[in-house]
């Protein structure tokens, strides 16, 4: 009978027993393995090409890239890579920017074993997980941050060049789209985003790093 495919995951966190404290975790389970370990954002850039996990555990507060950057160039260069982000305090506010970039969900460094473990296994299956100890806040406010993850491709391709300026039918020229689509999906874009002028969706935009090169 052939064995199961082991769930890989890569550890980014600056401090090594941190990673070696979750090495040991993820590692005393059949189904997962600690496939690389990377001791900073750049680093993790570098190699996840060659490791090729499912899951990232990120550490949120990292010198030199923190945890919001190193998960959203992580998600350009692996999309469909899994990231939940690590928090060693209770504050909810840049584990909710890095699921606004891309992660799956956080937990507390502090949590159980097996809550980490319960974590990994859930966003490998495609769902999220949050852990229950960290205060979010309003759910008004967090869903305004976490809403342009639900922007279709196309609308999202739209929002961000007209937030660069270009007029509706430099949009189209680029994107290839019919001016009755390109206006189709920036009001789906601006609606979903709730904002109501371009001067709104720039702020947006510069939240969500889209003028990054």
């Amino acid at each position: 009978m052939k064995s199961k495919k082991r769930i890989r995951v890569m550890l980014v966190d600056d401090h090594e027993f941190m990673r070696e404290t979750l090495q040991s975790i993820i590692n005393s389970q059949p189904d997962l393995t600690v496939a690389a370990q990377a001791n900073s954002g750049p680093t993790a850039l570098e190699v996840i090409g060659d490791v090729k996990p499912d899951v990232v555990l990120m550490d949120g507060s990292m010198p030199e890239m923190n945890g919001i950057e190193a998960t959203r160039r992580l998600k350009q260069l692996a999309p469909k890579v899994k990231i939940i982000g690590l928090s060693l305090y209770e504050q909810s506010t840049y584990l909710e920017e890095m699921v606004a970039v891309g992660a799956s969900g956080y937990l507390l460094k502090t949590s159980r074993p097996e809550n980490v473990i319960e974590a990994v296994r859930a966003v490998a299956a495609g769902d999220t997980y949050f852990d229950a100890a960290i205060p979010t806040r309003s759910a008004a406010k967090t869903k305004r941050r976490l809403v342009a993850r639900d922007l279709r491709p196309e609308e999202l391709a739209v929002a961000k060049r007209v937030a660069e300026g270009q007029t509706s039918a430099e949009v189209s020229t680029a994107l290839n789209l019919t001016p009755k689509a390109v206006e189709k999906h920036k009001k789906a874009a601006m609606k979903k985003l709730d904002v109501q002028t371009r001067a709104e969706l720039v702020r947006i935009a510069a939240e969500r790093h889209w003028f990054d090169k």
